[in-house]
């Protein structure tokens, strides 16, 4: 798991195309809020790359991304840097070593609300780049343009939430200079267990002492629509998650959303990994391997 508080290198996959230099656009103006700088990355698509290949590949990379970044800088204000790398294969392939060995914080990609059966056929869509890379994945919704990160929603079980990866967002928001509201939202079967949410609730305040967050508990029959419409009726500039696979990017993304025009469609979403020590209810393979686990604990206690 990523360890650094501050978010100090973004890794941005780029096309050359309308797409790639909407996501350029996004990732100067994320970059310049954050005080980042940008590692911008073109795969060739090929199975190999000559030396004189990739140089030309890089210039070109290079001078499309000079052009895009320029158009966003306004006059007077301190450039974004950034470094230009290109790979053959596709982003599946390489994207584990470069988030490695260049150290990168976070990973910034678009996304489209996508079909089973597309998700399926493309590797390098970003619920399956998610499973690959060990630091944070932001994703931006194609018809996206980037908004000032005001207010930033965190949806999480207040029970069941690791304190380093509470840090690290935490810190991210601080850094964006936002302010941050952890929610977690429950069903009517869970309101038994409303004492111990809100004991774990006062918990993390305590943890949290200091920082500009707010908390809230809601009631919703379903728990992913209950999230977006909470961030939509606040307001918030982004959807943060904290998640073990990725299961849940998946159904954010899935065609269910196309013509409900869900907050979590136009909005961008920043996933965190955490180990999660409860099963979901999405009964994904994690969550119903760990659901065995527990019913065998049970019947030998």
């Amino acid at each position: 798991m990523c360890q650094t508080k501050n978010v100090k290198r973004v890794l941005v996959p780029v096309q050359f195309d309308k797409a790639g230099k909407k996501l350029l656009r996004y990732a100067w103006h994320l970059a310049n809020t954050l005080g980042a700088e940008l590692l911008l990355l073109h795969n060739s698509q090929t199975k190999d790359l000559t030396f004189t290949q990739q140089t030309r590949s890089i210039q070109t990379l290079r001078s499309f991304s000079e052009r895009i970044l320029t158009e966003e800088q306004k006059p007077g204000s301190k450039q974004v840097p950034f470094e230009c790398m290109v790979r053959p294969g596709n982003l599946h392939n390489c994207i584990a070593g470069v988030v490695a060995d260049h150290a990168v914080d976070m990973v910034l990609m678009e996304t489209c609300v996508i079909h089973q059966e597309e998700e399926e056929n493309d590797p390098d869509n970003a619920a399956a780049i998610m499973e690959l890379v060990s630091c944070p994945l932001m994703v931006v919704p194609c018809t996206t343009t980037f908004k000032k990160l005001a207010n930033l929603v965190f949806a999480t079980d207040f029970s069941d939430q690791e304190d380093s990866v509470l840090e690290q967002i935490a810190g991210f928001a601080e850094q964006a200079g936002a302010n941050l509201t952890l929610v977690q939202v429950y069903n009517e079967s869970e309101r038994q267990q409303l004492s111990s949410y809100k004991a774990a609730m006062q918990d993390l305040k305590k943890k949290l002492n200091g920082k500009n967050v707010t908390f809230k508990l809601l009631e919703e029959e379903d728990t992913l629509e209950g999230i977006s419409d909470f961030a939509e009726n606040s307001a918030a500039s982004m959807l943060i998650l904290a998640t073990q696979d990725n299961y849940l990017m998946k159904r954010l993304f899935s065609s269910n959303y196309i013509k409900t025009m869900a907050y979590h469609t136009r909005y961008p979403i920043l996933t965190f990994r955490q180990v999660k020590k409860k099963p979901c209810s999405g009964c994904c393979a994690n969550c119903k391997s760990k659901k065995a686990e527990q019913q065998v604990l049970s019947f030998m206690k």
